[in-house]
């Protein structure tokens, strides 16, 4: 079959299918003479896995590492490491929405402090009166989002 056969079959555009065969989560198709794409019968079922694996938040790295462990076939322990990946995945959303009430929090502060007193007619040097650097211990969102990586 053709790229954009497989494509439809999963539901992926077919620059979905590129990026997964150039970061190795889908083999290298055959050739035709031509030099079009031609997938075999096993393509479609891989590129489901794929593609679901990716909607349940896995990396591709992940899933990279998780198909040899499926290899088509073996379920019982695909079954098994696709529980413990999301068991981690689940323990960094925790984290992630701690460390944005945390925020959330700080930024409540901020609008606090800029609401306790209107704005002078000329910003000070320091540019407390507009934007003001929080509270001690204050983390900004590019600190959170690193973090997460």
């Amino acid at each position: 079959m053709r790229i954009s056969e497989l494509a439809e079959k999963a539901g992926v555009p077919v620059s979905t299918v590129r990026y997964y065969e150039r970061i190795g989560l889908l083999a290298e198709p055959a050739r035709t003479s031509a030099g079009y794409r031609e997938y075999d019968d096993d393509s479609p079922t891989q590129l489901l896995f794929v593609t679901r694996a990716r909607n349940l938040g896995l990396t591709c790295q992940q899933i990279v590492q998780l198909l040899p462990v499926w290899g088509g076939t073996n379920c019982a322990s695909t079954h098994d490491e696709v529980v413990r990946l999301i068991d981690d995945k689940e323990a960094e959303i925790v984290a992630r929405i701690k460390e944005l009430t945390t925020f959330a929090a700080q930024l409540d502060s901020v609008r606090t402090i800029l609401a306790s007193s209107p704005p002078p007619h000329v910003c000070r040097a320091d540019l407390t009166c507009c934007v003001p650097s929080g509270s001690a211990g204050f983390v900004p969102l590019e600190g959170l989002t690193a973090s997460m990586g």
